[in-house]
């Protein structure tokens, strides 16, 4: 019954990400000469909910357009966003000198300002605390609000038999996730964005079929190897992984530290989430109800039902339909 109840809430948050599309809006400041930038959009903000997120400058900044002329002293000093939060969890500042290296901060509702240092070096220490710290941030928002990720990960719990095998069936996704997003970060290999989306939806129909047959008691390769199954969509939800972060973009001078720290942060949110789900089943052991049987199996209807929406819906986007 606790995945019952898990199930009903992230349909409830699948329903609102289908109606709100949620992601990090990224503002872009490039230093064209000496204290003056461009600035420009990466991902825009999400305006749906009727708030636009305005960008705040340091005292010494004026603002023509998108041309932001700061004098001697740059971009030193408080840089926010006004309304982050209506509608839109998060928002990045990436600022390019002159000198090629970027700056990454990242600002939350909790944290809606950030100080910029002046003589900013992303091989310092400091330099790369702020990089992996923006990073790890995007990792763990991106696994959270990736509904379709988390699904399929349920789908994974459900079907593993017992704590060594799903110990096994987590760490052979995360393995198999991890080589796709190096690869494609890197440029080795690539596969479109639209098709992936596509594919990733059916997984989890896939997983959804497979629930359904533990539950009548049968024996199928996936149930007897779910950690084989977890190595292939692992690959394939990897793609998913890597496509979000090519489109957000690396600082060129520490690629190698937020890959790192952008697969630490999927991690954290991964085991926070298989966590949750453990703990509310031991919760539900322990009370001992008893359900009727369509109470157990409608989470895995109710996940293929989704899973097979956004299959149909990401197959129409790729056919341009």
């Amino acid at each position: 019954m606790s995945r019952l109840f898990l199930t009903l809430a992230l349909i409830v948050w699948a329903s609102s990400a289908l109606a709100h599309r949620t992601e990090l809006a990224v503002l872009k400041l490039v230093e064209t000469n000496p204290g003056t930038y461009s600035m420009s959009w990466e991902l825009r903000p999400n305006t749906e909910l009727g708030q636009a997120l305005e960008p705040v400058f340091p005292a010494q900044c004026t603002r023509d357009g998108n041309v932001i002329t700061c004098g001697d002293d740059g971009l030193a000093g408080t840089l926010g966003f006004e309304l982050i939060g209506e509608g839109q969890p998060a928002a990045m500042f990436k600022i390019r000198g002159l000198d090629g290296q970027t700056q990454v901060h990242t600002l939350t509702p909790a944290s809606p300002t950030v100080e910029v240092s002046p003589n900013f070096d992303a091989s310092s220490w400091a330099g790369m605390a702020q990089i992996f710290e923006a990073y790890l941030f995007i990792g763990i928002e991106h696994i959270l609000l990736g509904i379709d990720h988390l699904l399929f990960v349920f789908g994974l719990i459900w079907v593993a038999r017992g704590r060594w095998m799903l110990f096994k069936v987590i760490t052979a996704f995360t393995l198999a996730h991890t080589v796709t997003l190096v690869a494609v970060t890197f440029g080795w290999i690539g596969v479109p964005e639209d098709f992936v989306n596509a594919m990733i939806a059916l997984s989890i129909v896939f997983i959804g079929v497979e629930v359904l047959k533990a539950r009548d008691g049968a024996e199928t390769w996936t149930l007897s190897y779910p950690w084989a199954v977890s190595i292939f969509f692992g690959l394939l939800h990897g793609f998913g992984f890597a496509n979000a972060l090519v489109a957000l973009g690396l600082p060129a001078q520490a690629v190698p530290l937020a890959l790192l720290s952008f697969n630490l942060g999927v991690e954290i949110g991964q085991i926070a989430f298989v966590l949750v789900v453990l703990a509310m089943g031991w919760v539900y052991r322990s009370l001992s109800v008893p359900f009727p049987r369509w109470a157990l199996v409608m989470p895995a209807y109710l996940i293929g039902g989704i899973a097979s929406f956004w299959f149909i819906d990401r197959v129409a986007v790729m056919l341009g339909a």
